[in-house]
């Protein structure tokens, strides 16, 4: 398959892009956003597994402080999610002339994705969302203070530059700093999850350090649009990687339901 990586010029932006297959305005493609520490590179080649198993164009970029794309010069604010959620992705894909989306996010971008169903900007067919964290419960704020433990006194800091460069630093605190400030003690996304439309996909890891019961929770009771939920037994925070099958057959069941409902 068809494979090309470019920088697309976001406003004042050069963000890192991987589109693997051939554009179609016509077709649906699918738009990877990644978690909040992690790159093209992190993805393992899960891209391009799910290009070839679905059949689909398949869309990935880093986003800003990311990779290849620049390093976060500003204090991240509670709402960096819901801003790359109405903002940078709309722009990305009016930029590729994509039509017709189904999003797949992990972590971070599992966030993002659902956010961005939310504002309906776009024509997005469905949502498969890995992990989200859609809470600021306890459970994810220990894990993240457990991530800065690793990554002044262990060896997070080495195995992040090898993906972040310069840039790690200011990565990895603007992710944990934004997490564990006082912003986001209220912060909660329930009113976006409750107006969204499209079919849902919903995959946790019963094993996730960073939990997964509350943020199922906030799917399960505010969702009205079609939710399917996969929580898979021994899997941690990385279900795209220890799981890899179970997610992309999920992802192909979420395919052949949007194209049902078109």
């Amino acid at each position: 398959m068809h494979q090309q990586s470019l920088f697309l010029d976001i406003g004042s932006k050069r963000l890192k892009t991987l589109i693997i297959g051939e554009l179609d305005t016509n077709k649906p493609s699918i738009v990877l956003l990644h978690g909040g520490l992690d790159s093209l590179k992190t993805w393992k080649g899960y891209p391009e597994a799910l290009a070839k198993k679905t059949g689909l164009t398949v869309i990935a970029y880093e986003r800003f402080g990311h990779g290849e794309s620049g390093c976060l010069n500003e204090v991240r604010k509670a709402d960096y999610r819901h801003l790359e959620a109405n903002e940078t992705l709309p722009a990305i894909i009016n930029k590729l002339g994509l039509n017709k989306i189904i999003l797949v996010g992990h972590s971070d971008g599992a966030a993002m994705s659902l956010l961005a169903a939310e504002s309906h900007q776009l024509n997005i067919l469905g949502v498969c969302a890995i992990a989200p964290p859609l809470v600021p419960e306890e459970m994810v704020r220990t894990g993240i203070a457990e991530a800065i433990k690793q990554y002044e006194n262990g060896n997070l800091a080495k195995k992040l530059t090898l993906f972040h460069g310069d840039a790690t630093d200011a990565l990895f605190y603007g992710w944990a700093n934004a997490w564990l400030s006082t912003e986001f003690d209220d912060w909660s996304c329930v009113e976006e999850i409750r107006t969204i439309r499209c079919p849902v996909h919903a995959i946790f890891g019963q094993a996730d350090d960073y939990g997964y019961r509350a943020s199922m929770s906030i799917l399960t009771n505010n969702l009205s649009a079609p939710l399917e939920l996969l929580v898979l037994k021994g899997i941690g925070h990385m279900p795209h990687h220890h799981a890899r099958q179970e997610t992309i057959d999920s992802i192909n069941r979420l395919i052949k339901r949007t194209a049902a409902d078109e």
